[in-house]
């Protein structure tokens, strides 16, 4: 599930687009999707040619034995970054461990925005303790995702997070597709990884982790554009009126959770 494109050791991309027409000219009704995706230069390129190299040799079981660097130092703003991989072969998901890490330790606001909102026990737990106690917790998820059982699936966690004062807003223009975490003023991370079951526990994952006050500051520009551009914010006095047959499209979907 990992996207990742490095050019010449010195230039790296990462985030949540794949190569696909579906971003430039939409799929099955929709308009283009909606993405982040980085484009990093510096050290961390190195971590991005790590990931692609562990990769080959677990597909391939060949080492890359040709080396693709670059002697020129690019320029560019300099934050700090790391590179995470995550996957199925590691004894504990070491995106998972990130995102209760930094969830855990917010003190101001948790801003997501993922196209699935399937989150683990533990997962959702946190995100509820932390609204509660008074952290700024907004999850942004596409009302018209590319599959409507993982659109119920995500919808059934609605009310619990609006229950628990996490304000829940439905991106309603396009296919929003862009898996962006964003913890107070100092730190965000955005890659391939979902906040559902298969990104957290199945899947082989790549997320840059940046802290940076400044490009911090960037994504939660983009965060709040989106929500005022794009979105409808929902309240429990909404949810809880919507009909009984979505409900039961949402319960049914939701037990299939762990397995898409």
């Amino acid at each position: 599930h990992r996207k990742v494109v490095v050019i010449d050791g010195e230039v790296g991309y990462i985030g949540g687009m794949n190569i696909a027409d579906r971003y430039v000219t939409g799929e099955k009704g929709y308009k283009a999707w909606r993405d982040t995706h980085l484009r990093i230069v510096g050290d961390a390129v190195k971590g991005l040619q790590f990931s692609f190299a562990i990769d080959w040799n677990f597909m391939k079981r060949m080492l890359l034995d040709q080396p693709c660097t670059s002697t020129i130092a690019p320029k560019a703003e300099t934050v700090g970054m790391q590179i995470v991989i995550s996957g199925p072969t590691q004894p504990l998901n070491a995106m998972s461990m990130v995102l209760l890490r930094a969830i855990s330790q917010a003190q101001k606001c948790i801003y997501i925005q993922t196209p699935y909102f399937l989150p683990e026990e533990s997962m959702k737990s946190a995100l509820q303790a932390a609204a509660l106690s008074g952290v700024d917790v907004r999850i942004m998820i596409p009302l018209y995702p590319d599959s409507k059982i993982l659109k119920y699936s995500s919808l059934s966690y609605v009310k619990e997070c609006l229950a628990a004062d996490i304000k829940v807003l439905l991106y309603t223009k396009r296919m929003l597709h862009a898996k962006c975490v964003i913890i107070d003023d100092e730190f965000v991370t955005t890659g391939s990884t979902n906040f559902d079951f298969r990104s957290l526990e199945h899947n082989f994952e790549c997320n840059a982790l940046i802290y940076s006050k400044s490009f911090c500051t960037k994504m939660k520009a983009i965060f709040l554009a989106d929500s005022e551009q794009s979105c409808e914010e929902m309240t429990l006095e909404e949810w809880v009126k919507r009909p009984l047959s979505q409900r039961a499209l949402e319960s049914s979907s939701r037990l299939l959770g762990p397995v898409l």
